[in-house]
């Protein structure tokens, strides 16, 4: 059995960084423990290893927005061009070698949008921008815009999202165009006069591309996002067409394939979503802008207090604070101010050297202690040391969670006590727990002797916890004590689990009305009801005892 926990512990023992230093690299797993022998994925984790980011923000100092790197040596962000020009929508090469982005002159500061502006190029530079070369000027700049930009992966074409925004006036319209660097032709990708396109991604393979349309009308929001693959019809990723208040503004901010990231909800209550088919789940719950992929299962998005936070769907990570600049994305002339998103571009991960204790040098490492055993890790950065270290206790209780429809249990233990994100659950001490709403679950157990040990960790989706919730409120249980019965109402079919206080299943039927107690033994149970998705709609305790 591998176990892969997904906690943070901080043990910092540093060695060549003064007192004050904060821990940036961890071991991802909790003090544990396990039966003699039991396999374990034991890893290294740091924010600071994730912390290579080019984006744009605007700077207080000159009141022009610019293009902002991470200093290597001193670890700071600091913009790369200072001069009379503002820099937008930075977008970095899948070579890591050049940076794509918008370069205009306004008369003002923030008149991206307005009539009198003179000029605006798209650009191409190398990363340390020492070499900027115009691609071509953006047409009719004074009545339309460039709102986003992407770039191929043989940097021969460029995507942008391209439209007429005569604010306030209620003419705006917009589309996705495609620029050949060698030939300089121009296609329109979409060519939808009745919506205004926004946001707009290439596939990474090469095959189409995701772009965001707004409702036409004068409170211009973003609404929905659309996948166009080569060859094929355009897909509605998202469908928002009442406008209400869940899906207030729906923003594309990344495209990998299989799946979209975009931001939704009212201005400052966004949460940050990740859509596969029609799967939808939330990445990440604090309001901001944009949101990227990383690598695997990693993800980093913005809040409202520039702040870059990197996490996966189960936990955050770290997070960093980027000083010096004003804001990451509210300008209410270049930014429309309700469209939350940020083009971060990653640079990849800082190189690190790995020493384990037991003599291995890679992130990752495979242990199997036949005892109990403090494992040791030193990881050395920017001539900086940095030490964690995990024990692992051999013997006593090994819990397994299991999921049956939406209810967790675990086998039988003396004690349980259930943990949501890393927090006890008031009252969820039996060997079965159904959760109210999304998160990491775990639980920790003792045996006989009173030895404890916390199990790995389960995720369930706010997704698949939101739509529970909302089947809930149509069921109802109501007891007849005088035939000893449950009755069930609910607009649906019904089915029903009893499990006893072991854990152990001791009636199940489906399409279930009335439950009769008669036929139980007498002792505790847990009786879970579902729907025909196996759904858990409600859950009652009860105790049966004979007359």
């Amino acid at each position: 059995m591998t176990l892969r926990i997904h906690y943070l512990l901080l043990l910092l023992l540093s060695t060549t960084l003064p007192v004050l230093a904060q821990s940036t690299y961890e071991i991802v797993q909790h003090d544990t423990s396990v039966s003699a022998g039991t396999a374990l994925t034991l890893s290294i984790d740091s924010t600071k290893a994730y912390s290579n980011f080019i984006f744009s923000a605007l700077n207080p100092k000159t009141g022009r927005w610019t293009l902002w790197a991470r200093n290597s040596n001193t670890g700071k962000y600091e913009p790369l061009i200072a001069d009379s020009y503002n820099r937008m929508n930075a977008v970095v090469s899948a070579d890591k070698k050049e940076l794509l982005y918008v370069r205009y002159r306004p008369q003002r500061e923030g008149a991206m949008y307005n009539s009198i502006m003179d000029s605006a190029w798209v650009c191409r530079n190398n990363i340390k921008c020492t070499n900027e070369q115009i691609l071509f000027l953006v047409p009719q700049f004074n009545k339309n815009a460039v709102y986003d930009l992407d770039w191929s992966k043989d940097k021969r074409h460029i995507l942008y999202s391209y439209g007429n925004d005569e604010y306030p006036n209620q003419t705006r319209d917009g589309d996705v165009f495609e620029y050949d660097i060698d030939t300089k032709a121009v296609t329109n990708l979409t060519n939808d006069w009745q919506l205004w396109s926004k946001n707009c991604r290439y596939a990474p393979d090469g095959n189409g591309f995701a772009y965001s349309h707004f409702a036409n009308f004068y409170v211009a929001l973003p609404t929905d996002i659309f996948i166009q693959r080569k060859g094929a019809s355009r897909q509605e990723m998202t469908n928002s067409i009442h406008h209400d208040k869940n899906y207030k503004y729906c923003t594309l901010t990344d495209y990998s394939n299989d799946h979209i990231l975009y931001r939704r909800g009212l201005y400052f209550e966004n949460k940050l979503y990740r859509k596969h088919k029609d799967i939808e789940e939330v990445l990440f719950t604090t309001p901001g802008y944009g949101g990227i992929r990383l690598e695997g299962d990693l993800y980093a998005a913005t809040d409202f207090d520039n702040n870059i936070y990197v996490f996966t769907p189960t936990r955050t990570v770290g997070s960093i604070k980027v000083s010096g600049i004003k804001s990451f994305a509210k300008d209410h002339c270049y930014n429309f101010a309700l469209d939350c998103n940020t083009r971060l571009n990653w640079m990849g991960k800082q190189k690190i050297k790995v020493s384990w204790s037991t003599g291995e040098t890679t992130t990752t490492i495979q242990v199997s202690p036949k005892q109990t055993t403090t494992y040791y890790c030193t990881v050395t950065a920017n001539g900086n040391e940095y030490t964690d270290s995990i024990k692992v206790k051999t013997g006593g209780p090994v819990p397994v969670i299991a999921k049956t429809c939406l209810t967790l249990s675990t086998g039988h233990f003396k004690t349980y006590q259930w943990l949501q994100n890393g927090h006890i659950i008031t009252g969820a001490n039996d060997s079965v727990y159904t959760p109210e709403g999304g998160g990491t679950f775990a639980v920790s157990v003792t045996d006989k002797k009173d030895r404890m040990a916390t199990s790995a960790e389960f995720m369930i989706s706010e997704a698949e916890a939101d739509s529970i919730n909302r089947l809930n409120e149509q069921v109802r249980i109501d007891p007849d004590p005088s035939t000893s019965t449950l009755l069930i109402k609910a607009p649906f079919a019904v089915n029903m689990v009893i499990v006893d206080e072991r854990g152990r299943i001791a009636d199940q039927q489906n399409d279930i009305h009335r439950i009769n107690m008669n036929n139980l033994t007498d002792g505790i149970y847990n009786i879970l009801l579902y729907n025909n998705n196996c759904l858990k709609l409600k859950t009652r305790r009860v105790v049966k005892r004979s007359e």
